[in-house]
């Protein structure tokens, strides 16, 4: 291990720490939510919203494709779930954004599955969706790295109306921390 890469672990370690003991800051439009501000484990889950309209929400499962003959990258498969623990049905798209240990990212907002996101059914109280979201096109050194650990960046856009319009700034913001080997390459 060189000395600048026991740094660069030391200074992320640093802002894991800071980000867990910072006051809660909620992000764009989520009024009345639990601190989204904090990184959770991979393991983890979270309830957002208030009132009628809540959800329930953790990784489901982070898969990487097969490899093939003449490919120009790998896809790597996120599944998030909702579960409505509300009294009213809801409807999201969310965008996954991965960042790894050298502080790259990959997909993100309007990046993610090509740029569509992660989109739901209108989910009824009680019930829960895993949607798919993907990001495409990285290289064995991409996942080398991210195969070390990586923070999975989860934006949620509520879909209101009869014909489900997009809000125009995500209402939920979650981070979570994957564990190394979870995205091996």
């Amino acid at each position: 291990m060189t000395l600048k890469t026991l740094a660069l672990m030391l200074v992320i370690a640093g802002m894991l720490i800071a980000a867990g003991c910072s006051a809660p800051a909620a992000p764009p439009g989520a009024t009345g939510t639990p601190d989204t501000g904090k990184v959770l484990p991979m393991s983890g889950n979270i309830t957002l919203g208030s009132g009628n309209k809540t959800i329930n929400t953790y990784i489901h499962s982070i898969e990487l494709d097969a490899k093939s003959e003449n490919e120009t990258g790998r896809t790597v498969t996120i599944y998030v779930a909702a579960e409505n623990t509300g009294k009213e049905p809801v409807m999201f798209v969310w965008f996954s954004k991965l960042t790894d240990a050298n502080g790259n990212t990959y997909g993100g907002i309007n990046v993610s599955h090509k740029g569509s996101g992660a989109r739901t059914a209108w989910i009824q109280p009680g019930y829960t969706e895993a949607a798919r979201d993907f990001i495409d096109q990285l290289t064995n050194q991409d996942l080398g790295i991210l195969s070390k650990g990586a923070v999975l960046d989860v934006y949620f856009f509520e879909k209101s109306g009869p014909d489900g319009t997009i809000e125009a700034e995500p209402v939920y913001h979650v981070a979570w921390t994957i564990d190394p080997g979870a995205v091996l390459g």
